[in-house]
């Protein structure tokens, strides 16, 4: 059974449960992304509860990005010819360009 001090963290248990660094967890605090209470300027306390939702939010957030970024780079896994392309190669000059009108107009002047 959980006692009230697990149900909340402080910043470093609260960076720790998130994989953060120390200002990182402050940060997100300071942008209000993350719900928190400062007790004084030394104590900052949080719900577990919060971070979890956060987490959450935050991955629902970040993978229906992902997903709307790649719907338009690939075409979809049931059309004819949806299997994976070589990149066209980006086209080399093969003759060299022809200066000559260049060189007359240098002549010319």
């Amino acid at each position: 059974m959980q006692t009230p001090k697990d149900e909340t963290l402080g910043l470093d248990g609260a960076a720790t449960l998130l994989r953060l660094g120390h200002e990182a967890m402050k940060d997100l605090i300071d942008r209000g992304e993350v719900p928190a209470v400062r007790l004084n300027q030394k104590h900052t306390v949080m719900l577990r509860e919060d971070l979890i939702e956060f987490l959450r939010s935050e991955g629902r957030r970040q993978a229906a990005e992902r997903k709307k970024s790649a719907i338009g780079t690939r075409p979809a896994a049931n059309t004819p010819g949806s299997l994976p392309t070589r990149r066209a190669s980006k086209s080399r000059r093969t003759e060299l360009p022809d200066l000559r009108a260049h060189e007359q107009a240098d002549h010319q002047s």
